[in-house]
């Protein structure tokens, strides 16, 4: 996954935020961003883009459960690109849609009171990798 896109989505949300403090989850490199310090325990039911790298899907679903968990063949049935699913043309031609079976997986978690987080996985050898992301609005239609 392109990194750049990340710093630039991270860059993106911190400057959203009113109140941001970062702070360290088990003395380990993981960062969680909360609003407000005394909404900590509530904030860490949120899900945050920039835990998806570094952790397999299956483990963030344990922590983290998503409002929704479903897994299509892209181009095919339920695995249409829709408005909603726009940004996977950024990863995947029209041509690799048609002549292959591209498995995705898409999650999505509440990211903050405000906004969802979907994140797109592709199956490669036997694991989700993250292909792609969108925050957005709780209130927007598609």
């Amino acid at each position: 996954m392109n990194k750049n896109v990340f710093i630039i989505l991270f860059v993106l949300l911190l400057a959203s935020c009113n109140k941001i403090e970062v702070i360290e989850e088990n003395n380990q490199d993981n960062h969680i961003i909360e609003l407000n310090r005394s909404d900590r325990d509530t904030m860490k039911k949120f899900m945050k883009f920039n835990q998806i790298e570094q952790t397999p899907v299956d483990s963030l679903i344990k922590k983290y459960p998503p409002l929704w968990d479903k897994t299509f063949i892209l181009g095919k049935k339920d695995g249409f690109i829709t408005e909603f699913r726009v940004g996977l043309f950024k990863q995947f031609t029209q041509k690799e849609i048609k002549s292959r079976d591209i498995k995705i997986r898409e999650v999505t978690w509440a990211s903050s009171d405000e906004e969802n987080l979907t994140v797109w996985f592709e199956e490669k050898d036997h694991k989700w990798i993250p292909v792609e992301h969108f925050i957005w609005d709780k209130n927007a239609e598609f």
